[in-house]
């Protein structure tokens, strides 16, 4: 699957580049930062019966912390392929059957790294606001992980129990729609506010009913200048 969405990007890049060639000065480089929040949705065990060898209960992490940096390349004067480097941290969690009463719950924390792939289509352009739709592809790899186990005598540790590990995909493919808000400072400097949704292409497990996706929501900044 790596493969695959990296000679997509390669593609992709070959074919901007041919493009921006025949636009000339009408082209612009954008550089971008932002940070936010994101959550997941279906992104735990959702049916605890696949797995009958214990009868422990899953639940889904809370918002978790955001950022990422890209890079953007107008070819049009209104259309942007843009890649994007993101970095996620997010955990799901697990209530200990009672057939273990030493144990209370146990929190897996997820280290990710997104690759992705935008296509910013702008929808409107003033002297200070910018308005772009922007669907894009979605390469997620899991870098590490970190299991806490919380124990009924208010001690933690942790230890990787066969119960809690592998309850995850390694690596997952996706699409992503987002609206990107700018507004100008300069005509080089300006501030995005950028909502989005991630529609994986598969399930967080095979026993799922519901393919993973995650909520979005970041700001940053983002310079532009003549290329």
């Amino acid at each position: 699957m790596k493969k695959i969405f990296l000679s997509l990007i390669i593609v992709t890049s070959l074919i901007s580049l041919s493009v921006t060639a025949q636009e000339g000065e009408k082209s612009r480089l954008s550089f971008g930062f932002n940070a936010g929040v994101g959550q997941n949705h279906n992104a735990y065990r959702m049916n605890p019966e696949t797995y009958a060898r214990y009868n422990h209960e899953y639940y889904e992490g809370d918002l978790h912390f955001t950022t990422g940096i890209n890079v953007g390349y107008f070819i049009t004067k209104r259309l942007r392929p843009r890649f994007e480097f993101r970095y996620n941290e997010f955990k799901y969690g697990m209530t200990w059957d009672e057939d273990y009463p030493q144990f209370e719950r146990t929190e897996t924390k997820l280290y990710t790294l997104n690759f992705n792939l935008q296509f910013d289509f702008m929808m409107l352009n003033t002297d200070r606001f910018q308005l772009f739709i922007s669907p894009g592809l979605v390469g997620e790899f899991v870098k590490d992980r970190l299991n806490r186990n919380y124990l009924t005598d208010g001690s933690n540790n942790i230890y990787n129990y066969t119960a809690v590990t592998q309850q995850y995909s390694e690596e997952i493919g996706g699409l992503n729609l987002s609206l990107i808000a700018k507004y100008k400072f300069t005509d080089n400097l300006g501030m995005t506010v950028t909502p989005g949704y991630n529609f994986y292409l598969k399930k967080w497990l095979p026993g799922n009913d519901k393919n993973y996706t995650r909520s979005l929501f970041n700001v940053g900044v983002e310079y532009t200048l003549p290329f």
